[in-house]
C-alpha cells in the first residue's frame, strides 16, 4: 500500500542507537500519513517500534547497502533518506511535502542542517560534511552533492528493482541537480547529532576510501591520474567550502576547529588516494 511520504533510516546499530531518529519521528509520521522504514544491518533482529515504523533486517550490510534496499521497498510517493543520528524539526514532514507542492516541477529537495554535537572533532566533522548546507541556503550547491539526510525526492526518480549501492548517493543527486529538477528549500530542517571524538578520522578516512574506490558516474569516466589529483585537492577544497558556509550564515568558529576541519579532510584525502589505488576495501563497513 503506497503512502505519501516514506522516511528512510538505514543504521547499523543496535537498539536503543537504532531507534532513536525513528522514535524522534514517529508522531509527525502520523499526523502526515507517513511511514517510516529503519533498515537495519546489525547482527541482531530486534522487535520494530510501534507503527508508523517497519523494519527490514539485512544484518552485515553496509550504510550504501542499506540505503540501496531501502530505494526499493519504500512505498512512500516522496522519499526522504535519514541517518539514525538526524533529529529533524517538529515539523519536518509538513515542511517536505510543502516543498514539494510549492516546487511541482522539482524531482528533488535539499533541506538545510544543523550541529547538534558541541565537541571539537565533532563540529569539525559536521562541518566538512555540512558546510555547504548551512541556513540561509538559496540555491543548491554546484561544487558539492548534498549528502543523505538533507535530501528528499519523488519516487518516480528510482529505478524499479534494488539500485547498485552508491547510486543515491554519488549519481542520482548529481544528475538531479544537472538537470534543474533540485531546489533548495532551507525551512526543511535537521540537527545532526553525531558524537565521534577521535573515532571521527578513521570515519573521514573510511568516507574518502568509499567514494575514491566505488565505480560511479561521474567518477568512473575519470582517468586514475585525473582522480588522484582530485584527491590532493580534497584538503583546500573542502575548508574552502566550510569557510563560505560558515561565512553564508554568518556564524564564527575557534581556530582550532578550523585546523580539526583541515586535518579531517586530510584524512579524508588520503583515504581518496587509497581508494582510488587499492579500491574500497571494507570502508564502507565503517561508515555509520
Amino acid at each position: 500500500m503506497s503512502c505519501a511520504l516514506t522516511l528512510l533510516i538505514p543504521t547499523t546499530k543496535a537498539p536503543p542507537g537504532a531507534w532513536s531518529a525513528a522514535d524522534a519521528v514517529s508522531a509527525q509520521a502520523i499526523a502526515t500519513k507517513a511511514e517510516v522504514l529503519v533498515v537495519s544491518g546489525h547482527a541482531i533482529a530486534n522487535p520494530a517500534p510501534d507503527a508508523p515504523c517497519r523494519v527490514l533486517h539485512l544484518p552485515g550490510a553496509d550504510v550504501f547497502e542499506l540505503r540501496a534496499a531501502g530505494l526499493a521497498d519504500a512505498r512512500g510517493e516522496i522519499i526522504v533518506v535519514l541517518e539514525d543520528h538526524n533529529s529533524p524539526s517538529d515539523d519536518f514532514c509538513a515542511r517536505i511535502l510543502g516543498a514539494f507542492e510549492a516546487h511541482p516541477g522539482a524531482d528533488g529537495v535539499v533541506g538545510s542542517a544543523a550541529n547538534g554535537a558541541p565537541g571539537l572533532l565533532d563540529r569539525a566533522s559536521f562541518l566538512i560534511t555540512f558546510g555547504p548546507f548551512l541556513a540561509p541556503m538559496r540555491e543548491v550547491s554546484l561544487d558539492r552533492c548534498p549528502p543523505p539526510g538533507i535530501v528528499a525526492f519523488r519516487r518516480s526518480v528510482v529505478p524499479n528493482g534494488v539500485p547498485q549501492p552508491g547510486w543515491l548517493e554519488f549519481e542520482m543527486v548529481v544528475g538531479l541537480r544537472d538537470r534543474g529538477l533540485l531546489v533548495a528549500d532551507d525551512r526543511v530542517q535537521m540537527s545532526h547529532i553525531q558524537h565521534l571524538g577521535l573515532r571521527a578520522f578513521p570515519i573521514h578516512f573510511h568516507s574518502g576510501r568509499a567514494y575514491g574506490g566505488l565505480e560511479h558516474e561521474p567518477r568512473s569516466s575519470l582517468s586514475r591520474s585525473q582522480r588522484l589529483r582530485d584527491a590532493a585537492r580534497v584538503p583546500i577544497v573542502l575548508m574552502r567550502q566550510t569557510r563560505e558556509g560558515l561565512r553564508r550564515g554568518n556564524t564564527r568558529e575557534s581556530f582550532a576547529c578550523r585546523v580539526a576541519v583541515g586535518a579531517l579532510a586530510t584524512a579524508n584525502a588520503i583515504g581518496q588516494t587509497v581508494g582510488v589505488l587499492f579500491g574500497p576495501g571494507k570502508s564502507a563497513s565503517h561508515l555509520e
